[in-house]
């Protein structure tokens, strides 16, 4: 069935409790191929999960799985590759859709987001209770942190949106065309306790320490596990004592499986979508030094079928 503007109204209605913010944003959605994908995109959408806390989550699924064949290894020259495949794929994002290849919506395609762009960058702020409350469930709420880590920043959604609770945010990625994009908008709305760098490879995150914050959501998904694994494992340690960390991870997606040896060999979707089994990540924590504080399940993976959950991880003071 195809999407009509009064399908477009309605759900917005029905499903975020509002009306729709233009005529633009409805003639924008009506453009999706079919009433399922519509329903998709409402659904996974930050909005209505922010309203709906939970709603995609649903616990206790896959329990009859007895074994996760994911390959986490690689050897440094593997990952090499790897990233490099990666970060050819997000350069050209960068240069194609960099704003909806953060958030998948017909609003912030490169068509339509001169229209929608403080929505979009609104949407960081919309998701730092996000990060904000599990670290309170955890009892690390400070009014305001020192330095922070915003991992997989893209075109600086949610590093802007910290800067207004850190002293210093560092946004990093793979895509120096998101980067020189996050940064002009900095600069456009005068934020100046925010910078970017961007980086080839998991070594690069070796020089960075001392972080109190450090955050990535909807990014190491898009890599493979042994890259997801090493990024982490960097990740962690550049926690300051007493700094925690807030990292989205899928752990499991039904009927995948992965080999270093098929994946090098073998074409690849452009946003692939991965998951990094829960052993590996516990693993990496203690290795880093680090503790578990908690997982909770989200629905950053949108109708994957699969898990995906949402670690704090703390530096031991």
């Amino acid at each position: 069935m195809a999407v009509t503007r009064e399908m477009v109204a309605w759900a917005y209605r029905l499903l975020l409790d509002r009306e729709a913010e233009s005529d633009a944003v409805i003639d924008a959605y009506a453009q999706i191929d079919d009433v399922p994908a519509l329903r998709r995109a409402f659904l996974s959408s930050d909005e209505y999960s922010i309203k709906n806390p939970g709603g995609l989550a649903t616990v206790g699924r896959y329990r009859e799985v007895r074994s996760v064949p994911v390959q986490v290894d690689a050897t440094p020259d593997e990952i090499k590759a790897m990233m490099a495949r990666i970060a050819h794929e997000w350069r050209r994002f960068g240069e194609t859709e960099p704003h909806w290849s953060v958030l998948v919506s017909q609003s912030f395609t490169a068509a339509n987001i001169d229209q929608h762009i403080d929505h979009f960058y609104e949407t960081g702020h919309e998701n730092l209770p996000l990060i904000f409350n599990p670290l309170a469930r955890v009892g690390m709420a400070p009014e305001r942190f020192g330095k922070v880590l915003d991992f997989g920043c893209g075109v600086g959604r949610l590093s802007l949106a910290l800067a207004t609770h850190a002293d210093q945010v560092l946004g990093v990625d793979i895509s120096p065309p998101h980067i020189r994009l996050a940064r002009e908008r900095a600069d456009q709305v005068g934020i100046a306790n925010v910078d970017f760098k961007a980086i080839d490879t998991p070594d690069d995150l070796d020089g960075l320490s001392g972080f109190d914050l450090i955050v990535s959501l909807i990014v190491l998904q898009h890599n493979p596990p042994p890259v997801m694994a090493a990024l982490l494992g960097k990740l962690l340690r550049a926690l300051a004592p007493g700094g925690g960390a807030v990292i989205q991870i899928p752990t499991f997606i039904n009927n995948y499986s992965f080999s270093v040896a098929d994946y090098l060999a073998n074409d690849q979707a452009s946003m692939e979508m991965n998951a990094l089994p829960q052993p590996a990540i516990f693993a990496i924590a203690e290795q880093a030094g680090c503790r578990v504080l908690e997982v909770r399940e989200d629905w950053w993976i949108g109708d994957i079928p699969g898990v995906s959950q949402t670690f704090v991880f703390g530096r031991p003071a």
